[in-house]
C-alpha cells in the first residue's frame, strides 16, 4: 500500500521543484531593479548654497547683497540658495557665473516633488543650458527661484 503513495508524491515533489526552478530563472534574467526615487515621482535638483545660519536675524544680514535667494530650514538651520538646477552641466555654468560675483557656493543635492515646479524647471533649465551671456544666465536663475515651491 505504501508504494502506491510513493510514486505521486516523488513525481509531485519533482514536478514542483521543476516549475519552480523555472519560474525563479524567469525572475531573474526578466526583473529589473528600479530607483526608489523614480517610483515616488521626484527629481533630483542640485541646491548652490550660499550660506548655513544659526537664527533668522544673522541670515537676514549677510544676505542683504543677494538680488534674489530662497532659504529652508532644515535641523533648526537656515540654509540659504541662490540657485537650482536639475543638470549637473549647469552647476558648473551657476558656480562660474555666481563667482564672477565673489560668491561662494556650495553643491548640495536634493529631490522636488512638486509636478508643476518639476515641469518649470526642466523648461528653464534647457534654456540655461543654450545660453552664455550673463544677463540670460541672470534672469533665467531669477525666474526659477521665483518659481521655487515645495509641496
Amino acid at each position: 500500500m505504501k508504494k502506491a503513495y510513493l510514486i505521486p508524491v516523488l513525481l509531485s515533489i519533482v514536478i514542483g521543484f521543476v516549475i519552480g526552478k523555472t519560474m525563479c530563472d524567469e525572475y531573474h534574467t526578466t526583473s529589473e531593479t528600479k530607483s526608489v526615487f523614480q517610483t515616488t515621482n521626484s527629481l533630483k535638483v542640485y541646491y548652490l548654497q550660499y550660506g548655513v545660519y544659526s537664527n533668522e536675524e544673522n541670515m537676514k544680514k549677510s544676505v542683504l547683497s543677494l538680488p534674489y535667494y530662497i532659504y529652508r530650514i532644515e535641523e533648526n538651520q537656515y540654509h540659504v540658495y541662490i540657485g537650482i538646477t536639475s543638470k549637473e552641466e549647469n552647476v558648473a555654468k551657476l558656480q562660474e557665473y555666481f563667482q564672477s560675483f565673489g560668491y561662494v557656493t556650495y553643491k548640495k543635492e536634493g529631490y522636488i516633488k512638486n509636478q508643476n515646479y518639476m515641469e518649470q524647471l526642466n523648461t528653464l533649465d534647457e534654456m540655461l543650458t543654450k545660453v552664455t551671456d550673463q544677463k540670460t544666465i541672470n534672469d533665467i536663475n531669477q525666474k526659477i527661484l521665483e518659481n521655487y515651491k515645495e509641496e
